[in-house]
């Protein structure tokens, strides 16, 4: 069944509506956090131990990402009447990517130019020295040639991408799968129909999964604050507002005006739509157990399976623009 972005919206704002407010995750992902945090504060000997809850969490969420991705890619290729416009989704696709990528490394260097957090630190760079752990990828780094990243993408086996949980390599297994399954034409459909199947018993599985997010959330907030201390959260307080407003700013400017122009939706209303993805975020300091949840969102409101299959996993290997600000700050 396709449902319209309307109709997506409102059946889902209804559903929403129906749940006593105690019962919407991301107000137990809320409260979890809180709860975590003031464990880690006071007893941070017993908040360390909350550990394993967090990892095995994430660990769980990571064991879905993969199979996700590649039955939802597959689905929606092979279930496309033209191969064309696939690609002409992925060129539109990657071409934005850059242009936001490079966006976004320019508008954390004017921030961090404007408002010069770094001045009167007086580190050298020449003095300082990294951890094995670190050197190990600044060695890796120099080495490296630009073109091993597009080698790269092919896998060694079948079963290394998901096993490894290498996004990118798993996009590109269900892109080669989707077209040879779209071009063996009637032999394909049986295939089609039970990688539609399977999909529905992978989401379902996530959905079990999905309820023990506020035990996630509330493991990884008790371990950080328990493990370093309250501290944490306000150590660097003036980059990491100054991230943070960045951040916003580019969100809502250059994000909110290309859904403006291009879409006709307002950024406002998205981020109340994915709010229970974004405290997942929070909690569990990583953006991986939000995916499932994002591309199951986004279909619900009307875009088609192979456009949020193909997209929405490639962002999350090409469009770091999250991370570009960061490092354009941090660094200087």
């Amino acid at each position: 069944m396709t449902h319209t972005p309307g109709n997506g919206r409102a059946e889902q704002a209804a559903r929403i509506a129906a749940k006593p407010w105690y019962r919407q995750l991301y107000v137990q992902v809320l409260v979890a956090i809180v709860i975590g945090i003031v464990l880690g504060w006071r007893w941070p000997d017993l908040a360390t131990d909350m550990e394993p809850i967090g990892t095995t969490f994430i660990t769980a969420m990571k064991m879905l990402i993969g199979p996700i991705v590649f039955l939802t890619i597959i689905g929606g290729i092979a279930g496309v009447a033209d191969l064309k416009k696939v690609g002409r989704t992925g060129i539109k696709a990657l071409t934005y990517f850059q242009v936001g990528t490079i966006v976004a490394l320019l508008t954390g260097l004017v921030a961090i130019n404007v408002f010069r957090l770094g001045d009167g630190v007086h580190a050298d760079p020449s003095t300082l020295k990294t951890s094995g752990d670190a050197s190990q990828y600044v060695s890796q780094g120099e080495h490296q040639h630009w073109w091993e990243f597009l080698t790269n993408i092919v896998p060694n086996s079948f079963f290394g991408p998901f096993v490894e949980g290498n996004i990118l390599q798993v996009i590109f297994l269900a892109v080669v799968f989707g077209i040879a399954i779209k071009m063996v034409g009637k032999t394909g459909e049986p295939i089609i129909a039970a990688v539609g199947r399977l999909t529905e018993v992978v989401f379902k599985v996530l959905s079990f999964v999905m309820k023990a997010a506020p035990l996630g959330a509330f493991g990884a907030m008790s371990y950080a604050i328990g493990k370093f201390g309250l501290s944490t959260l306000t150590s660097l307080g003036s980059l990491i507002v100054l991230f943070h407003v960045t951040s916003a700013l580019f969100v809502v400017v250059v994000l909110g005006g290309v859904l403006a122009l291009y879409v006709r939706l307002n950024i406002f209303q998205l981020f109340r739509y994915f709010k229970e993805e974004f405290w997942l975020i929070l909690g569990t300091s990583t953006a991986e157990p939000a995916l499932p949840g994002l591309m199951r969102k986004l279909q619900f409101m009307g875009a088609e399976r192979s456009t949020v299959g193909l997209v929405v996993p490639t962002g999350y290997s090409f469009n770091l623009d999250g991370a570009a600000i960061y490092l354009s700050l941090a660094t200087l």
